[in-house]
């Protein structure tokens, strides 16, 4: 089911190239799959292709923590933080900045 839904979600990309949900969604599907280094470059080119897209950020850090590269991962919650203020977005700013403190806690 999980490479129907990816292989799905290609296909309607296809037909919309400049869709970030798909993309995104495209990104989360092979962070579900465990693909994580693929997702973070699906992250990473839609906040290439659209910096104020708050959420890859969160996602982003999520996984770069996981992928246990914390310093890229409050670099990221830090570049967030800044778009959420560009794009009015008090909660998402606010879950960036709690990911970023509790990085920092963990860094050695």
């Amino acid at each position: 089911m999980g490479q129907e839904r990816l292989e799905h979600l290609r296909s309607m990309l296809a037909e919309e190239p400049g869709d970030l949900f798909l993309r995104y969604a495209i990104a989360l599907e092979h962070k579900r799959k465990g693909a994580m280094e693929q997702a973070v470059l699906d992250l990473e080119g839609i906040l290439r292709d659209e910096p104020l897209h708050v959420a890859s950020y969160y996602q982003l850090a999520v996984m770069l923590a996981d992928l246990d590269r914390p310093q890229e991962a409050i670099e990221v919650c830090d570049a967030g933080s800044l778009q959420c203020i560009v794009t009015g977005d008090r909660k998402a700013r606010m879950e960036l900045l709690a990911l970023r403190d509790q990085l920092s806690l963990d860094l050695p």
